[in-house]
């Protein structure tokens, strides 16, 4: 029995040192990320929505956040080309009424008060101004980039439409820096 324990205090040790030792090691001695991978892991990450639900009696959509959304670190790579979403809530005759059959009992869908639609597929400029430069390129003045709280917050309804409907598209987050790929 004695030579059992000492033979087992004899391997833990071993073990313990090991470990120790290898720890103890200079990083140049450690396996690291290879610099393809870690250039990869620098690429910034921007924020996403989809088109959620159609109302082709209202002529009234619902996007907003869905499954593999990040609204804090962003969840698609600046350097994919997706569509901008553009919004135009301002000027004479808006805010729009939502329509008596939307519903806006839920504070995650609420009435943006707004018209949407979308670029064309485009990666997203650098700053803001850019990305709303786009939008009044594409629709006319007044329009810019709809931004995540302009219902109340991860979803809102609108007017509009958003070209292709399976495709996700870039949105502004206001609060969130680390979520845009423009500033």
């Amino acid at each position: 029995m004695k030579t059992a324990i000492r033979m087992l205090i004899t391997i833990t040790t071993f073990a313990m040192l090991s470990t120790a030792a290898a720890w103890s090691q200079s990083q140049e001695g450690r396996p690291s990320v290879p610099s393809t991978q870690a250039s990869a892991l620098a690429v910034p990450k921007g924020l996403t929505w989809k088109l959620l639900a159609t109302n082709s009696t209202t002529g009234t959509i619902d996007v907003g956040c869905a499954t593999g959304c990040d609204a804090y670190h962003g969840d698609t790579s600046c350097t994919q080309a997706l569509p901008i979403l553009c919004i135009k809530k301002t000027g004479p005759g808006f805010p729009l009424q939502a329509p008596v059959s939307v519903d806006n009992s839920n504070q995650y869908h609420k009435w943006s008060g707004g018209v949407v639609g979308t670029t064309k597929a485009t990666v997203p400029p650098a700053k803001l101004s850019s990305a709303d430069a786009l939008c009044v390129k594409e629709f006319g003045p007044g329009w810019r980039t709809a931004e995540f709280h302009d219902g109340w917050g991860w979803h809102f309804q609108a007017f509009g439409g958003v070209g292709n409907p399976a495709q996700n598209f870039w949105i502004d987050i206001n609060d969130q820096p680390g979520a845009t790929c423009w500033h």
